[in-house]
């Protein structure tokens, strides 16, 4: 049974899924009157391949997309980026003035607020973070 068992791990190696290291994962609270917020934190993909975050979802937001703070003829700009791929063992934040997550809510967001977002990952995993809202 066993001789099986070791066969058929390796005629069909197990797929690792993308694990990512999130840390200080934060939306800018904003007054109730502006329609949208942005998120900001730090990833590190601790894995020996890259992976892409291709999405965003969460209860509390209508829609959520990557975008970048870029310079162009001379004025600052926001553009859509669709994926976002972080090499292997590379580090990559999202902060004020560059990469950021850009959020409808649902409802106005409080202080001190704990909200899940799902990112969804290249390879078909998903991953569950902790955003605090900060002032």
């Amino acid at each position: 049974m066993s001789r099986l068992l070791l066969l058929a791990l390796l005629m069909f190696p197990v797929i690792a899924q993308a694990e990512l290291t999130i840390d200080h994962a934060w939306i800018k609270n904003l007054p109730p009157t502006v329609p949208v917020r942005a998120g900001y934190m730090t990833i590190v993909n601790p894995a020996k391949q890259a992976v892409s975050i291709v999405s965003f979802s969460s209860d509390a937001f209508s829609s959520i997309d990557m975008h970048e703070t870029v310079m162009k003829d001379g004025m600052m700009h926001m553009q859509h980026v669709p994926e976002l791929t972080i090499e292997a063992g590379a580090k990559v934040t999202l902060a004020p003035g560059g990469m950021h997550m850009m959020m409808e809510p649902v409802k106005p967001t409080i202080t001190g607020e704990q909200i899940n977002i799902t990112i969804k990952l290249s390879d078909g995993s998903q991953q569950t973070v902790i955003f605090t809202v900060e002032q």
